[in-house]
This record gives C-alpha cells, structure tokens and sequence, in this order.
C-alpha cells in the first residue's frame, strides 16, 4: 500500500516564487508542505541575474515588482538570514519614439510610491562619460534598485517558511496530480508516495506544461534558453558599470556583480513588459532539462557586441566563464498566475518570462492570498482566460 501524508497546501517547486508562497501561506496559518525535486534554487531562480526593480510599462507588474524588491530587501527581519540587498540604482536609456511611454509611466511608477525620474540625457551624461549616448532622447534613473544573491535569497525563504512550519521535503518530485470529482486531492511523488490536500500550488516553472498536460490542459507555453556573458574586471567593475543598465535600443542589460565581474544579457523584446517589434524570440529548446548552462565564447562575444556602441571601453576587459538558464515564456511575455478550471483547489505560477526573480517574493505572498481569500488582485490581468477571449 502507498505511503500517504496529508496536509492542507502543497507547494511544488522551491523557486523564488514557490518558496514566497509557502512562506506567506504558513503566515496566513495554512498548514503547507513545499515539494522541490532537488533542492531550493536549483533551477532557474538560482541562475538569475536578480535584477531589481520597480520600472515597468504594465502597473500589475510594477506593483509587484516594487513589492517583491520590498521584500527581499526585508529578508534579515522576515527570516533571520543574513542576506542583503545591494543598492546600486538602475539607468534605462530610452529611445525618441520611447520617451512619451516611458515618461509616462515614470510618472506612474514615482506615484506608486518607487523613487525614480527622467532625466534629460545631459544630466545623465555625467554620471557615464565614458558611454556613447547616440540615440538616446531620455534616461530614466532609479536609484533604489539593485540586485541580491539569488541563490541565497530563495534559500532564505524556503529555510524561513520552515521556521514557519513549512515542511521542505527535496529530491520529491512530482510523478502525477490527484484529482477527484473535478477538484485536487493531492499529489503523487516518484516512488509512489502520496501526498493529500485540498490545496495544490504548481510554482514549476519551465517544467508545469507536462505536468498540468495530465489534466488535459495545454498551457502556452515555451523554452527558452537565456545566455548571460561574464567579463572579468578584478577590482574595477564599478568604474566600468557604476549602476543597473538597461538600453530599449539595443536590448540589453548589465549590472556589475561585486568588485570584480560584470554580468551582461539581451533580451528579445519583453524586458519592458513589452516586446518590442522586429526581434526574433530567443534560443528555443524543447525541454527544460539537458540543456547546456555553459556559455560558449561565441556566444559571450555576441552578447558583448550589443555594448561595444554604448560601452566601447567592456572592450578591454577579459571575457569569463558566462552561464545560462531558461525562461518558461507566455505568448505575451507575461506571467500565468491562476485557478486552473479542470480542478478546483490546483493554482499555477508560470510563464514568467524572465521577470520572474523579482516578482517571485511579491507573487507568493499574492498567491497566497488569493489561496485564502479566493480573490486574485494584483493578480487578475495574469489569467490564463486572457488566452481564451
């Protein structure tokens, strides 16, 4: 006979996001248990870049981004761990045909509550003299933003939502959904274990499309593989990147990670919240795992190449090792937080696509919310109804 256990919640997926969720839900009184089929941060969340920040064209996804900084910021007083957010500010070079749509929604965002203003390139040009500004009409500059480890960060909430009462159960992964009469009743983990409760949260990311699949549901879904270039500047990063970088130009970020590197990306379009058009979709794979998390030095080279214009003197520096992780990616470049129909009491957090680091903090505790009260909020323009109409 399977060994059962039974709880009220199950959380799989010990991400940054799945982590959030059982630490709220155990601080909303839900006796949860979080399933991960390693350990916590062993999938993308790990790999992330954890660029913070406020700045986006959409307000759901502001807020929430806003919020989940707030609370990463808040990990010493939230779970006793030691980890700290680094401050360094976020600069976005904006194009002529952006400036009417990111000033705007500066002004939306400062309203909001987030320190950060458009600043006229000359005064922006002083704090950079050394970059080429061709192109750029406005800056928009927030200085509260910043990154934090986060591999670090997710362990500190999954090891919080324990101190909570979270029971963390690794290497447990997730071989089916148990449904009866139309609602979850729980899970069953590889090795035949069973799992019951009323309440099943599927934060898994890249990997939820084959597991909600068994209800019959084709979630939309893709892979993508994201690359990020290393340059090695030993004790000198900040002169190179004294802040967060973003370019609407040329599609592309950095920010420096300690003294000594620089971590470099691109993205296909949807990093405002927007896609922009004429830009092909990243590296499409088809499964989540085996994939290659080394960066070839061609690959490092043709991210590097999106700076040189702006960024002439990255020349100089030695290229690193890079890393790669992948992006579970919604048709819309936005998340899919939601009921799913086919089984009453089973939510999904996926399709991220790329936001999902600094949303995930603030995504838990809306999830669990949600969970409890039954109403979605902030979370209301992420259903997966949006694809239906």
């Amino acid at each position: 006979m399977s060994d059962i256990s039974t709880t009220e919640a199950i959380v799989i997926g010990a991400g940054i996001a799945g982590a959030s969720t059982a630490f709220h839900l155990a601080g909303l009184g839900v006796k949860t248990t979080l399933l991960e089929r390693e350990h916590p941060a062993s999938g993308p969340s790990g790999n992330s870049t954890a660029c913070c920040h406020a700045f986006y064209l959409m307000p759901e996804l502001s807020q929430l981004a806003a919020r989940g900084t707030d609370l990463l910021r808040q990990i010493p007083e939230l779970t006793g761990e030691g980890i700290h957010f680094q401050e360094i500010g976020l600069a976005w070079a904006v194009d002529p045909d952006g400036v009417t749509l990111f000033g705007d929604a500066v002004d939306r965002v400062r309203a909001e509550g987030t320190p950060i203003e458009s600043l006229p390139l000359g005064e922006f040009e002083k704090l950079a003299p050394d970059y080429n500004w061709d192109g750029v009409a406005m800056t928009v500059w927030e200085p509260s933003a910043g990154y934090i480890d986060p591999y670090s960060a997710t362990n500190a909430f999954a090891r919080g939502a324990g101190k909570r009462g979270v029971e963390l159960r690794t290497n447990s992964r997730v071989r089916s959904l148990i449904v009866e009469g139309g609602r979850i009743a729980g899970v069953e983990l590889e090795g035949g274990a069973r799992i019951a409760a009323d309440i099943v949260v599927s934060a898994t990311g890249v990997w939820t499309k084959p597991l909600i699949a068994q209800l019959g549901v084709d979630l939309p879904l893709t892979i993508e593989r994201a690359t990020v270039a290393v340059l090695d500047a030993p004790g000198a990063a900040r002169k190179y990147m004294p802040f967060m970088w973003a370019d609407n130009l040329f599609m592309n970020y950095s920010r420096p990670e300690g003294e000594d590197a620089l971590y470099l990306g691109s993205w296909p379009g949807g990093g405002t919240g927007e896609r922009n058009q004429g830009t092909e979709r990243g590296k499409l794979i088809s499964k989540a795992d085996g994939y290659s998390q080394t960066v070839s030095d061609d690959e490092s080279v043709e991210i590097l190449e999106t700076f040189l214009t702006r960024m002439p003197k990255l020349a100089e520096l030695g290229i690193k090792p890079g890393h790669a992780c992948v992006y579970d990616m919604s048709p819309d470049d936005m998340p899919i937080i939601d009921k799913v129909p086919e089984a009453e009491g089973l939510f999904v957090v996926c399709g991220s696509s790329g936001h999902g680091f600094k949303l995930g903090p603030a995504v838990g505790e809306a999830v669990a919310n949600f969970v409890t009260s039954g109403k979605p909020g902030l979370l209301a323009p992420f259903s997966l109804q949006r694809f239906a109409d």
